[in-house]
């Protein structure tokens, strides 16, 4: 099913050639520390909806949209500032990832959103942090959690 975007994006993306850009946003948290970092793929601030994002050097690969299986999405963002190390070292469960792509010229409506993602297989050096980012896999979650058998919960048997 095709993406709906707004016409601005349209004719942008249409066009041989345009003066508008399209600037990914990504939001990383942290919940148990409620750590919140926020950056854009440019070399200026960028405000959307009342949240700065700061520039900072990143690139990410979005998966394939076949409909048959989960995509990951490639993410690498430079690490010469160690913006994200000390929370990296840190953490106990996957930082959550929220990428936007945005216009310039409307940076308050994103045009492509992915929700929900989660850090995977990350690795970092002096250079770069690398790691996937998949969705959470609830389809091959153990349902239920817990194993109720007559001895922990007599009441039910």
């Amino acid at each position: 099913m095709p993406r709906t975007v707004s016409a601005a994006a349209r004719i942008a993306l249409q066009a041989p050639s345009t003066g508008e850009a399209f600037i990914p946003l990504v939001t990383i948290t942290h919940a148990p520390t409620n750590d919140v970092f926020r950056v854009c793929a440019n070399t200026e601030k960028i405000v959307s909806r009342g949240q700065v994002f700061t520039p900072h050097a990143f690139t990410i690969t979005l998966p394939v949209e076949s409909g048959e299986e989960l995509g990951s999405v490639e993410f690498q963002l430079d690490n010469t500032t160690l913006l994200l190390v000390d929370m990296l070292r840190r953490i106990t469960e996957p930082a959550a990832f929220l990428l936007e792509i945005v216009l310039a010229s409307s940076p308050d409506s994103p045009e492509y959103t992915i929700a929900d993602l989660l850090l995977r297989e990350v690795s970092w050096d002096a250079s770069a942090i690398t790691g996937r980012l998949l969705l959470d896999d609830v389809l091959n979650q153990r349902f239920p959690r817990d194993v109720y058998d007559p001895i922990q919960f007599p009441g039910l048997f």
